[in-house]
């Protein structure tokens, strides 16, 4: 084997034990209020940084959750976001907060940015308008995120 051979082997390889951790994401199906939501999942750093930007849309009734090891006031920013969204703060299986139909860009241009109330451990964020239409309120219960 050649050096050009043993390098695209090493370097494919790498890509594939990578893959399942870097580039897949798992997906649970939740429900909120008798809907059925499938999520994708998003749990390492470089899937939370990338989440939904860059994406043409977002299937009706799918969603992109966010699950993270601790509590805390989370921020998140429309940032090459090509669709608005809503935006459900949770914390364990209790919604406690909600931000509806955020914008990519505020009035004035800038890239829209939303934090949480209060601090939260997961964040799930739908299409704009999903939790209006489905009757989603804080204090409900989220089954299915375990």
């Amino acid at each position: 084997m050649n050096q050009w051979s043993r390098l695209i082997f090493c370097l494919f390889i790498i890509f594939i034990l990578s893959g399942c951790q870097f580039f897949s994401m798992g997906q649970k199906r939740i429900k909120i209020n008798n809907q059925i939501l499938t999520a994708e999942v998003a749990e390492t750093v470089s899937q939370m940084t990338k989440g939904l930007s860059g994406r043409k849309n977002l299937d009706k009734n799918a969603g992109m959750l966010f699950v993270y090891p601790d509590y805390q006031i989370r921020y998140f920013h429309m940032k090459d976001m090509k669709f608005p969204l809503d935006i459900i703060w949770i914390k364990d299986e209790i919604i406690v907060g909600i931000k509806e139909n955020v914008p990519v860009l505020t009035a004035d241009g800038q890239v829209s940015r939303v934090q949480s109330n209060q601090p939260v451990n997961r964040v799930l964020e739908v299409n704009s308008d999903w939790v209006d239409s489905h009757n989603i309120k804080i204090g409900d219960k989220i089954i299915g995120l375990d």
